[in-house]
């Protein structure tokens, strides 16, 4: 059976760091996209009223990026990186 990438916890747990990071910088953007937001309608948005959905999309993304750059982080610390057999040396047992 062939050995597939999605099968190997190291490209899964890269992945996930990756996922983190695009997660990271999208709340980057919608931090901007907030406090733009607060600063036009301060009436509406604030602390006399509280949050919006734009606030609670930005909270939600940041939990996003930490869960999954820790879930990433997890994989490879729990499956280190297998040493290579070095040329000459077979790994079958002899009789």
């Amino acid at each position: 059976m062939e050995h597939s990438a999605a099968q190997d916890p190291r490209t899964l747990g890269v992945s996930l760091i990756v996922a983190g990071a695009i997660l990271a910088v999208s709340s980057a953007v919608c931090a901007f996209a907030a406090a733009d937001h607060m600063a036009v309608a301060a009436a509406l948005c604030g602390p006399v009223t509280g949050h919006c959905i734009l606030c609670v999309l930005l909270a939600a993304n940041l939990l996003a990026s930490a869960g999954a750059a820790a879930g990433g982080v997890a994989l490879l610390r729990t499956h280190p990186r297998p040493r290579r057999q070095r040329a000459g040396h077979s790994t079958r047992p002899t009789t």
